[in-house]
């Protein structure tokens, strides 16, 4: 047999079993590894002002993410309006959400792409993707600015500058490589990347504030942006338990308040769930997707 043409095929249904079952074995842990009281207590004490901040900014990341994505259509000639853009993108937060198996958010709007504008699959996918990691990029680029902030890793300053303009040229390159002209909006989403990633930062400052954390700020967000690396992976439902995981094991490293740092995890995946339901709407009307 050739290994090369060896390929284990997984129905939809049984990876999001296998999905649901590491969701749940992650939410064990946490539970485990915490004083639960604390934690609930933790959440009924935070400050209604500051998750109202956070949500707010939530929104306002998706918006500017939204707005990435078009720009990045635009250089396959697929021209939305504010609304239609909007409401796709809302529509593929909510699949991303409650259908991770073999329908994912991101593939329904390449295929409602597909169909709408009849533009073949290999461009959408490409620009879908770069999507994607422009999002990382920006990511790595955020920790790499938090660093000058944690005393355990100031040390390693000199390697914050090289490391943001190496960030830049990869960007550079991948948009290159992808080809078409798609470098012409390089610009323009890298600037979105950073605004998407930093708006999510704020909300989650907004957390770390409403319950309290304030001394520990950066700590809390390094955590942040690393979670948010880690519930990118597809190895949960929805994300569920991975950004709570890595709060819990990070701040152990970091000797910060666990039940707090995992309650920030749980209150920042919460909001995103609220935001992403209102995408449902247009799951019963897809006609409405595209009405000017």
């Amino acid at each position: 047999m050739n290994l090369k043409d060896f390929k284990i095929n997984i129905p939809g249904p049984l990876k999001t079993l296998i999905k649901l079952a590491i969701s749940v074995a992650i939410i064990v842990i946490i539970v485990r590894k915490i004083d639960e009281k604390l934690l609930l207590q933790t959440i009924r004490e935070a400050n209604p002002l500051w998750l109202i901040w956070a949500a707010v900014w939530f929104i306002v990341s998706k918006i500017i993410s939204a707005f990435r994505f078009n720009a990045l259509l635009s250089t396959e000639d697929i021209h939305l309006t504010t609304r239609q853009n909007l409401r796709l993108y809302w529509l593929g937060m909510y699949y991303n959400l409650l259908l991770p198996g073999g329908i994912s958010g991101d593939g329904y709007k390449i295929k409602v792409l597909m169909e709408r504008f009849s533009r073949p699959f290999k461009r959408i996918f490409t620009v879908t993707l770069l999507d994607r990691i422009t999002g990382v990029i920006a990511l790595g680029q955020l920790c790499l600015i938090l660093l000058f902030w944690i005393p355990e890793f100031q040390k390693y300053w000199f390697f914050v500058v090289p490391g943001f303009f190496i960030s830049l040229l990869v960007s550079w390159w991948i948009s290159r490589w992808a080809k078409g002209k798609i470098s012409s909006v390089w610009i323009k989403t890298t600037i979105q990347s950073i605004g998407v990633q930093g708006a999510q930062t704020i909300a989650t400052l907004g957390l770390v504030l409403a319950l309290g954390q304030g001394e520990h700020w950066a700590d809390y967000l390094i955590l942040f942006l690393a979670s948010s690396l880690v519930a990118m992976v597809p190895f949960t439902i929805g994300g569920a338990g991975a950004r709570e995981l890595t709060f819990l094991y990070g701040s152990q490293w970091l000797d910060i308040h666990t039940e707090k740092a995992v309650a920030i995890g749980f209150l920042f995946y919460l909001i995103s769930t609220i935001v992403s339901l209102f995408g449902m709407i247009y799951s019963f009307h897809r006609e409405r997707l595209f009405r000017e």
